[in-house]
C-alpha cells in the first residue's frame, strides 16, 4: 500500500565536518532498509553546509540545508564525530548547535550516536536528562557537563524524548527500537535480518530481545515459523499448525527447532506470548486473565508461571515496574 506525505515520519540525520562514517551509514541504511519493508519514514541529511568531510576523509555531499523547523514527531539524529573535542569546536558544530537548541522541541524526538550526546549537551537538550555515549567518553561528558546524568555500560538510554546511544554500531541497535515503537517489533526483526544481526541488543537490559532471541540461523522453514508466531502469538499453536506453516513434518520441525533454535516450537511460542504479554501490561490497563486471552494464554495462571520462568518475576510485578519507570521519566 503507498503511503501519503501526510503519514510519513521524518527522519533528519545531522552531518558536521568529522562525522564518524560508521555511525551515519549504520542508521541510515537501517532506517533506509525499513522503508523498503513498508516503514513510513522520509529520511533527509541535514546540515549547515552541502558538503562535509567525514572521518575517513571521503568529502559527503548533497547534504540539505538545516529546516527552519523540523515537523512535528520527527526525529533528529546526531551521529558522534572523529574527535568530539575538537570537531565540536568548528564553526559549522556552532552553527548546528545553536539550530538544534531551537529546533528540538518535546514534540520530536533526538537521538545520538556516541560522541553525538556532546553536541546535544553542547546545545543544552541534555540538561537535566539521563544519558550516556561511548564507554570511553562517559567520564568526560559527566565532567564537560555536569547538569547531565551519564549512565556507564549502556547500549542506549532513554529519557522521554531523548534516546542516546553508546559507540558505534549502538546506533543500529537504537534504530531498530525505534522502529520496534514506531512500526513493530517484527518490522524490526525483518530489518535485522536483513542486515544479519539477529542479536539485537535493548537499551539497559543486558538480556536479548525476546522478538529476535533464537534467530540466530538461516534455515527458512523455522523462520516462517518464527514469524507466523510473532504474527499472531493468540492461535492455539500446536507443533502440527506450524510445521504446516514450515512446509515440513511435525517431528522434522521439533528436530529443526532444537538444531537451529535451541529450543522446543512450543517452549518458543511460550516467550513470545510473554514478550507480547509484557508489552500489553506495560502500555494498558487490561485485567491480567484480559491480557492472558489477548496473548494466547489458556488462563492468567498460566501467565504468571510463563512469566516466572522467562521473566524472573510476575505480571503484577512488571506492572508495577513500569508505572516506577514512567514516574522517573515525568520527573
Amino acid at each position: 500500500m503507498n503511503k501519503t506525505n501526510t503519514q510519513l515520519r521524518d527522519i533528519y540525520v545531522l552531518i558536521v565536518p568529522g562525522t564518524m562514517l560508521i555511525d551515519l551509514a549504520g542508521i541510515s541504511d537501517t532506517f533506509r532498509l525499513a522503508i523498503e519493508l513498508g516503514a513510513s519514514y522520509a529520511i533527509q541529511h541535514v546540515g549547515p553546509r552541502s558538503q562535509s568531510s567525514c572521518s575517513i576523509g571521503l568529502s559527503l555531499s548533497g547534504i540539505a540545508p538545516l529546516p527552519g523547523r523540523m515537523t512535528e514527531g520527527g526525529t533528529l539524529i546526531v551521529p558522534g564525530a572523529t574527535n568530539a573535542e575538537k570537531d565540536y569546536q568548528s564553526s559549522e558544530s556552532e552553527v548546528a548547535a545553536k539550530w538544534m537548541a531551537s529546533a528540538v522541541t518535546s514534540a520530536q524526538r533526538l537521538c545520538t550516536v556516541c560522541s553525538g550526546a556532546f553536541l546535544a549537551a553542547k546545545a543544552g537538550l541534555l540538561a537535566g536528562r539521563t544519558c550516556t555515549t561511548h564507554h570511553s567518553l562517559t567520564a568526560r561528558l559527566a565532567s564537560d557537563f555536569p547538569e547531565v546524568s551519564v549512565l556507564h555500560n549502556h547500549v542506549f538510554v532513554r529519557d522521554g524524548n531523548v534516546f542516546t546511544s553508546a559507540g558505534a554500531t549502538t546506533g543500529i541497535d537504537l534504530a531498530l527500537h525505534i522502529i520496534s515503537l514506531d512500526e513493530g517489533p517484527e518490522l524490526a526483526l525483518e530489518v535485522a535480518r536483513k542486515l544479519v544481526i539477529y542479536f539485537r541488543r535493548s537499551g539497559t537490559d543486558p538480556q536479548l530481545s525476546p522478538w529476535l532471541l533464537y534467530r540466530n540461523h538461516i534455515h527458512t522453514a523455522v523462520h516462517r515459523a518464527q514469524d507466523a508466531v510473532i504474527r499472531d502469538s493468540a492461535k492455539s499453536w500446536t507443533v502440527d499448525d506450524l510445521a504446516q506453516v514450515a512446509c515440513t513434518s511435525p517431528r522434522h520441525l521439533a528436530r529443526l527447532f532444537q538444531t537451529y533454535a535451541g529450543v522446543s516450537p512450543l517452549s518458543y511460542v511460550r516467550q513470545i506470548r510473554t514478550a507480547a504479554s509484557k508489552e500489553i501490561v506495560a502500555t494498558s490497563q487490561h485485567s491480567m486473565k484480559v491480557v492472558a486471552e489477548m496473548v494466547g494464554f489458556s488462563s492468567a495462571e498460566q501467565m504468571r508461571r510463563a512469566w516466572q520462568q522467562f521473566e524472573g518475576t510476575i505480571p503484577t510485578e512488571g506492572k508495577r515496574s513500569v508505572k516506577a519507570t514512567k514516574a522517573e521519566e515525568v520527573e
